[in-house]
């Protein structure tokens, strides 16, 4: 009887660790861009595609490079990083970036090792990471495939409370003044909902403001038009501005709670704008926004708009970004990434996790039905004469 009760145990526990392996995820990435950009980068992997904080020890980072010969990889790896340890005049840091060499190179894959990445950041930690550059000094490269394997399943992330770090960048930065709007950002960029108490905010911009100025030549706003929980909402709409904790004349920090009372509640899931203005000191140039140590969430596949002019309509505020005033309507711009194929991973995953269901709870049942035969077996004894099983 022992030592069915083992074989049961094992065939169980057998099944509930098949079950966590499901979780263990391969990414593979299409670069749709293969022309040298800033800092000789070919592709960039921003965080919300890959955060670096769900590499594990097992991982590995392939570049596929075409029409490449030779046996010296072309492409090094700049991981682009908040360095929390350069304190210069910003207490809070600045941006900062380092190169990661190629482990191995063949048949036009660059390979790159969880062990290199980390040795490269130093004293940083993967979550400090908010975009990974394929860089390379030869101009007629093209990167055609970045797979990471061995990473950390986007719904485990989120259940553990694992972090990363975001940056919004202004592909036209725009100067404003007299309380104008240099960066609009919608909840597609940045959803303020995923920040966490710890989180913050960096901004960082051009200006001409004297380094020892007292007054902040910048403000966070965060902005709903169908707000249903703040109690500072004017017929649903709310305009928060946020003032900074600490700034120079290149950066600004907002704090969390700060920005919970300007806004009125730490719910910010009706924000769905959000701003860095001006505040009639100075005129300013925004060209970035952080949000540090914000949780990661698994993405929700958007559903098709009824009125095609609505997704047109937000992808022009979010290409523009010239959202001055409050807007008539709730508008968070329409997801452009193709979400079929976002449907079939997700579809698979699930298929996955509901074949492993299955197959354990096959097991749970066959080893129950095994442990009560023998049980039964183990209080009878043939009766040769009645050719059958009776009571000892």
């Amino acid at each position: 009887m022992k030592k069915v009760v083992s074989i049961f145990a094992g065939m169980a526990m057998a099944g509930i660790m098949s079950a966590f392996a499901v979780y263990a995820d391969d990414v593979e990435l299409a670069p749709k861009h293969a022309l040298i950009q800033e800092n000789n980068a070919v592709y960039t992997v921003e965080s919300s595609e890959l955060a670096a904080s769900r590499f594990t020890e097992d991982t590995e980072i392939t570049v596929v490079c075409d029409g490449v010969a030779g046996d010296v990889s072309p492409v090094k790896l700049v991981l682009d990083y908040w360095d929390y340890n350069e304190i210069t005049e910003f207490e809070a840091g600045s941006p900062a970036w380092v190169e990661v060499e190629a482990s191995s190179y063949k048949d036009g894959s660059a390979v790159f090792t969880y062990a290199d990445i980390v040795k490269a950041l130093g004293k940083n930690e993967l979550s400090t990471v908010y975009a990974i550059d394929v860089a390379s000094e030869t101009t007629d490269i093209v990167c055609s495939g970045f797979n990471a394997t061995n990473v950390i399943s986007a719904e485990d992330a989120e259940e553990n409370d694992l972090r990363t770090t975001v940056r919004i960048h202004a592909r036209r930065p725009r100067q404003t003044s007299g309380w104008g709007q240099s960066m609009t950002m919608t909840v597609d960029q940045f959803d303020i909902s995923n920040m966490a108490m710890d989180s913050k905010i960096i901004a960082q911009y051009d200006c001409d403001m004297e380094k020892d100025n007292p007054n902040s030549p910048v403000e966070f706003i965060l902005q709903s038009t169908d707000d249903q929980i703040s109690p500072k909402a004017k017929s649903g709409t709310v305009w928060a501005k946020v003032p900074p904790i600490i700034f120079t004349d290149k950066y600004a920090e907002f704090d969390y709670l700060d920005m919970a009372d300007s806004y009125g509640t730490e719910d910010f899931s009706y924000v769905t704008i959000l701003h860095v203005g001006d505040t009639d000191k100075t005129p300013i140039t925004c060209t970035d926004v952080y949000a540090l140590n914000v949780k990661m969430k698994v993405p929700e596949v958007p559903e098709e708009p009824e009125d095609s002019s609505v997704a047109e309509e937000a992808e022009e505020i979010t290409a523009s970004e010239d959202s001055v005033k409050p807007v008539e309507s709730k508008a968070p711009a329409a997801d452009t990434k193709d979400s079929s194929s976002a449907d079939e991973e997700n579809t698979g995953k699930k298929n996955i996790v509901l074949i492993v269901v299955g197959i354990v709870g096959g097991i749970i049942v066959a080893g129950l039905a095994i442990f009560l035969i023998l049980g039964r077996k183990s209080r009878e004894t043939y009766d040769v004469n009645k050719h059958r099983f009776v009571k000892k």
